[in-house]
C-alpha cells in the first residue's frame, strides 16, 4: 500500500511538472513571435504609415510597393492594418 501510494505522488508530481513546462513553453512561442513583428521594418513601418492614415482620413489602401519581397509586402500590409484598425477603437 505504501508503495503505491509513492508512485501515485511521483506520477502526480511528475503530470505537474509536464503541464507546467508545456505552458512556459507556449508562453514563449507567443511572446517570440511578438518580437519577431516588433523587430520587422516593414511590420513597424505598415504600422506607423496605417496610423498616419487613418489620422488624415484616408481610405485603406497600403502602399505594398515599397518594398520588394513578398514577406516583406506580407508584413507591411499585417502592420499597415493594424495601425489602421488601433486607431479606429480609440
Amino acid at each position: 500500500m505504501q508503495r503505491l501510494l509513492t508512485y501515485v505522488l511521483a506520477m502526480g508530481c511528475v503530470g505537474t511538472s509536464a503541464m507546467l513546462v508545456q505552458r512556459d513553453v507556449t508562453v514563449r512561442h507567443k511572446h517570440s513571435a511578438d518580437a519577431l513583428l516588433t523587430n520587422d521594418a516593414a511590420y513597424r513601418d505598415g504600422l506607423y504609415l496605417g496610423k498616419l492614415a487613418h489620422d488624415a482620413k484616408r481610405p485603406m489602401h497600403p502602399p505594398v510597393g515599397r518594398w520588394s519581397t513578398e514577406k516583406d509586402r506580407a508584413s507591411f500590409t499585417a502592420g499597415y492594418q493594424q495601425g489602421f484598425g488601433e486607431e479606429s477603437s480609440r
